[in-house]
């Protein structure tokens, strides 16, 4: 086994640690992710009785785009509106994880994610601060309640039937 003398090898040049020309966007730092699914909870998921996790994704995708959130909300409001592109980010299921071990929600039994005082505390923060999370305000007050467990079920079975049903094929 090798035993690795970090000063040596930082000293010798072996590890260098340079900085990045590029920042990481806004949306994928875990503090607004955190602070975004703490939102969206809060304001389309119908507060106490939770989200879903599929629902989570839906809307943290609409709300990176006017045009993505559009059509969201076309697919909420009218019964015969083209479905929206579902999009699984991994910075949702990462903020998840974070927001569950600062203790801002939890899992229910039902699987939905519930917030917890101290993330109903976060969303007050929030609602007060009249320069941040604008268009987010703006989107989920749109939205509301609109979207919902209904509305995503049949989503996710037009998207697994259209997408991911293994289809018998000629092959």
């Amino acid at each position: 086994m090798i035993t690795l003398n970090r000063q040596k090898l930082i000293e010798n040049r072996d590890i260098v640690f340079d900085a990045k020309p590029d920042a990481v966007p806004y949306n994928y730092r875990i503090s607004y992710k955190v602070s975004q699914i703490c939102f969206i909870i809060a304001k389309s998921c119908w507060g106490k009785s939770g989200c879903l996790p599929i629902k989570l994704h839906i809307i943290s995708f609409a709300l990176c785009s006017k045009d993505a959130m559009d059509k969201l909300l076309d697919y909420a409001q009218y019964d015969f509106a083209v479905p929206p592109v579902i999009r699984f980010d991994p910075a949702v299921n990462r903020a998840v994880t974070f927001a569950i071990a600062d203790e801002l929600i939890f899992q229910g039994k039902n699987g939905k994610y519930v917030l917890t005082d101290k993330g109903w505390g976060l969303v007050s923060e929030i609602d007060k601060d009249s320069e941040i999370f604008v268009t987010e305000k703006l989107s989920l007050s749109l939205l509301s309640k609109k979207l919902t467990d209904n509305k995503i079920k049949q989503l996710s079975d037009i998207w697994r039937n259209t997408y991911a049903e293994n289809k018998s094929s000629s092959y």
